[in-house]
């Protein structure tokens, strides 16, 4: 599954079939900052959809 890393300096999203330990590349393409590992594909996905139900039921209880 792939990985999700974020540039810490400006921000900058890069996806990887490589764990961060086995990254080639740690460093921006962009600015050469450091690279975080947000977390894998599904994960960050699963956790946006979530994130869209809740508001949704907030909404709903709200109106």
């Amino acid at each position: 599954m792939p990985y999700i890393y974020r540039c810490k300096q400006c921000g900058v999203e890069y996806y990887s079939a490589a764990s961060i330990e086995y990254q080639l590349n740690t460093k921006c393409e962009k600015c050469g900052g450091d690279l975080e590992q947000v977390g894998e594909l599904g994960e960050v996905m699963k956790e946006k959809e979530e994130g869209k139900k809740k508001k949704r039921r907030n909404k709903r209880k709200g109106a």
